[in-house]
């Protein structure tokens, strides 16, 4: 009987901790705050609080179908010759790898808008873009775990 009693044991406890090795999934997935958007002409900001999330690292990060800059060219005696828009499509912000603290997360992740380069786009190299409006179209706040999205926002778009 003793080892009918000692193989129980041992069984429950590989059980245990077995299930106790397996980190907990995602029950569901929300956001207890914003997400809250700050477009301005070099970046857009997205910044809020998730909750419901699995103990394990969480990446965030902003996505744009496109980014729309417009511009002018500035010379040296501070007079302005228009520039052409400028379009940047399929844009991916920097990701941010984010610990959750029981199951929760606070973001801050921003989408760098492209600058134009003046020996590029003005007619003298040698003078300033002035950025004056940019659009961010089609954003989408993404939350993954484990490289797929458990919790979203979006398409939106913004402008600065």
């Amino acid at each position: 009987m003793r080892k009918s009693f000692n193989l129980k044991v041992a069984i429950a406890f590989a059980a245990a901790t077995m299930i106790a090795a397996v980190p907990a999934m995602a029950s569901s997935p929300h956001f207890v705050s914003g997400p809250t958007y700050n477009p301005t002409t070099s970046s857009l900001t997205a910044s809020g609080k998730a909750a419901g999330l699995a103990n394990v690292t969480t990446s965030a990060f902003l996505t744009a179908d496109r980014i729309d800059v417009s511009f002018q060219c500035r010379n040296h005696g501070q007079n302005f010759a228009p520039g052409h828009p400028s379009t940047s499509t399929g844009v991916a912000g920097p990701t941010e790898n984010i610990a959750p603290h029981n199951g929760q997360i606070t973001f801050s992740v921003s989408l760098p808008a492209p600058v134009p380069s003046a020996a590029a786009e003005c007619p003298n190299a040698h003078w300033d873009v002035v950025v004056t409006g940019v659009v961010y179209s089609g954003v989408v706040l993404h939350i993954q775990q484990n490289g797929t999205d458990i919790l979203t926002d979006g398409p939106q778009t913004f402008t600065a």
